[in-house]
């Protein structure tokens, strides 16, 4: 018998959509990568479809729709939530896929506390897993609390992220072997998280599927491969940098400047001497090596002697076939 075809996507991109999460003052955006250029290059590095998950909206992806409806086929519209754990406050990202304008209302009103986010999300069938989540975990519980926490609200996990630490990637790894040790049924997917054109594709994940609506039933069902590279610190370092200098040029844009203000060009203006003194690569230095760090206390923390105090996963069925 002959094997399914396996299609292959990048699940998670961003577009020139995805504001900037820090320093809103600046009003700098995340990516500013044009959708269409975006979709252009998934395709030059052989994605068969198109996801862009850009931060808190779906712009991105109406945007490239509205320019060129004849790509609908191929384009999943995602979308990357900022939700909290409400015990103690750590933000996480969740992806989701087959988002229309009426869901995103939805997930607007549910993304400040994940555990009304997910039980939405499972509530509506939506492809969904669990972005890095180690970016932004600092301790705030116990390793074996948090890696409880995420086996139970998820079926699937970013287990390759192009931008962060492969210590980071090995980590989500070893915490998804450990769910399967429990008995729970869980699955890595991967995505680039490029920001920039050149590391889309550094991460993709592949599964059979006709047309996309196939392929997020086979994702949906764990029927899925990652595979991929990190892209290093290197590579980190150059498209944050990268970032920056867009975000200058894009200060002369006509569109641009209808979102500035007279302030905003003066922040963007005392911003000039913090970046030649290297201060937006110390960040990312730090942010680069504490995600490290705390990647390799979780891995420990699964070790036999550990995993005794750990309490009791409770399994939550696989998601369904979507409906997109």
């Amino acid at each position: 018998m002959t094997e399914p075809l396996l299609r292959t996507v990048d699940l998670h991109v961003h577009t020139i959509f995805s504001n900037f999460r820090h320093l809103k003052i600046l009003r700098a955006r995340d990516s500013y990568n044009d959708p269409l250029r975006v979709y252009e290059r998934c395709r030059e590095i052989g994605c068969d479809y198109v996801a862009i998950t850009d931060h808190d909206t779906i712009e991105g992806a109406l945007d490239l729709l509205s320019r060129r409806p004849d790509l609908e086929p191929t384009v999943i519209i995602g979308e990357e939530v900022e939700t909290y754990f409400p015990q103690t406050g750590q933000w996480v990202h969740v992806n989701v896929l087959g988002v229309d304008e009426a869901i995103h209302e939805d997930l607007n009103r549910a993304k400040g506390n994940i555990y009304e986010l997910v039980p939405y999300l499972r509530s509506r069938k939506l492809v969904h897993f669990l972005n890095h989540p180690f970016q932004s975990y600092r301790m705030q519980e116990k390793p074996m609390r948090f890696v409880e926490n995420v086996l139970e609200l998820f079926t699937h996990v970013e287990m390759g992220n192009g931008t962060l630490p492969s210590v980071q990637n090995r980590a989500v790894a070893d915490i998804l072997d450990y769910g399967r040790r429990m008995g729970l049924t869980r699955f890595g997917v991967g995505g680039s998280d490029a920001h920039g054109l050149g590391p889309i594709g550094a991460y993709v994940t592949l599964a059979p599927g006709d047309d996309k609506k196939a392929w997020l039933a086979s994702l949906a069902e764990g029927k899925c491969v990652v595979a991929g590279r990190e892209i290093g610190l290197a590579g980190l370092v150059g498209q944050m940098y990268g970032i920056v200098g867009q975000y200058y040029r894009h200060l002369g844009n006509p569109e641009e400047r209808r979102r500035m203000t007279p302030i905003t060009y003066l922040a963007a203006a005392g911003f000039v001497p913090i970046c030649l003194t290297g201060v937006p690569l110390l960040a990312t230095l730090r942010s680069y090596f504490e995600t490290s760090r705390v990647s390799k206390v979780v891995s420990r923390s699964l070790a036999p002697s550990d995993r005794q105090t750990a309490r009791s996963c409770v399994p939550h069925p696989p998601q369904e076939a979507p409906e997109v």
